[in-house]
This record gives structure tokens, sequence and C-alpha cells, in this order.
């Protein structure tokens, strides 16, 4: 039985803002990673030309926009916790970098898109470990570029 060629190489990343060359990094703590693609529909209903009043109309669908939302969680870590404190207090806009980590030949590439931070949820239990949970939510359109090799 073929289960096609699986991938566990799926990370969010962060721009540091710096111009020309932005630099995206992985945040130290960080172990779960989640993508969500969105195509907003509109529909219109259209009726039959030659019966439209003893047939039913038919609703057509088109794209009126595109959104993207990720989510990251993991440990918080204190060389981390700075960026996404000031992230959260700043309310700024920030690019991201979705990264599938593969060769060319097996489809690879990124999506950088500008976002700003939904929500960032800390979360401790006992004398465990924080943990932190963040929400980012794309604030324009995501760019696909392959991988180079």
């Amino acid at each position: 039985m073929a289960t096609g060629k699986q991938t566990t190489r799926l990370i969010i990343q962060l721009g540091d803002g710096a111009t020309p060359t932005e630099a995206f990094a992985h945040t130290c703590g960080a172990n779960t990673f989640g993508v969500t693609l969105t195509n907003n529909l509109g529909e219109n209903t259209v009726l039959d030309c030659t019966d439209p009043l003893d047939l039913p109309g038919s609703i057509v669908r088109h794209l009126e926009s595109q959104d993207t939302s990720v989510t990251i969680s993991g440990m918080v870590t204190t060389e981390a916790w700075p960026t996404w404190r000031a992230w959260a207090d700043g309310g700024t806009e920030k690019n991201i970098k979705v990264l599938l980590d593969e060769s060319l030949a097996n489809n690879g590439g990124h999506w950088i898109l500008p976002a700003y931070l939904q929500s960032l949820e800390l979360s401790k239990e006992s004398s465990g470990k924080v943990t932190f949970s963040a929400t980012i939510a794309g604030a324009g359109q995501r760019t696909w570029t392959a991988a180079a090799s």
C-alpha cells in the first residue's frame, strides 16, 4: 500500500524587520506549528435564462479574499521572550515565514507574509515550565517561493 512521501519539516519563523535583507529565525523553545490557508468565497444566485420562474436558481461562487492563520506553541525561553513580549505589547505588524523545508524536488519552499500577533497565552502547571501558545493573523497577501534546489 502506497502512503506517499511524508514530511516533518514545517516551521514558522519571525522576521527581524531589517532592510534591505530581512532575516528570519526560529523561536527557541517552539515545538508545535500550524498553518491554515483560507479562501473566503462570495456567492450569487443565477436564474435559468430560459425558465427563470419555474427552475431553481444556481449558486455561483467566486473568490473574494484569502487569509492565512498561524499557530505556534512550546516552551518559553528567556532568549525568545523579549521578542514575543515586544510584539504583544507593540501591536505592530511583523513579517513571518512559513517554511516547508524540503527540496524543490519534494515541493519545498516558503510563504512570506505580513502578520499581527493576535493572541499570546502563557501557562504553567504546578512547578512545571512556562509554556506559550500564540495565534498569528495574516495582514496581507502571502507569497510562495519554491525551494532553490
